[in-house]
């Protein structure tokens, strides 16, 4: 092979910012693709925000910690289905939010932290 063929790869200088709506976006996402929950529910009233203002239901605390990069705390209120196990639904929808933000951001999720604001019956048997 050319030695003047080989190219090198030099870094390039400079920060990478994630806004802290980006990872909002991912925890609400993941939210709500998490299965048994159907809404995000206002922490104030405990009626349905999602279509509405899902930021009343969902809050994401994003802080640097010394040389050990961001780490992020989630709180949720959820409306879960009627029927389904809460204790699983609870369990799905916090590995959820972990891996989406993890995996997509970097950042160390510290807490999850589900409430269960309701249940709702989406369809008749």
């Amino acid at each position: 092979m050319n030695p003047e063929a080989r190219t090198s790869i030099v870094p390039i200088a400079g920060i990478i910012e994630i806004k802290p709506g980006v990872v909002f976006s991912l925890a609400l996402i993941a939210a709500l693709s998490t299965y048994g929950v159907v809404g995000i529910a206002s922490r104030y009233t405990g009626f349905d925000s999602t279509r509405r203002d899902p930021r009343r239901g969902l809050e994401v605390k994003c802080k640097r910690a010394n040389d050990d990069g961001m780490h992020v705390s989630v709180s949720v209120h959820v409306i879960v289905e009627y029927g389904v196990r809460i204790s699983a639904v609870i369990s799905s929808l916090q590995q959820q939010i972990t891996y989406s933000i993890e995996h997509s951001t970097g950042y160390k999720v510290d807490a999850v932290d589900v409430h269960v604001s309701g249940l709702r019956v989406t369809h008749e048997d």
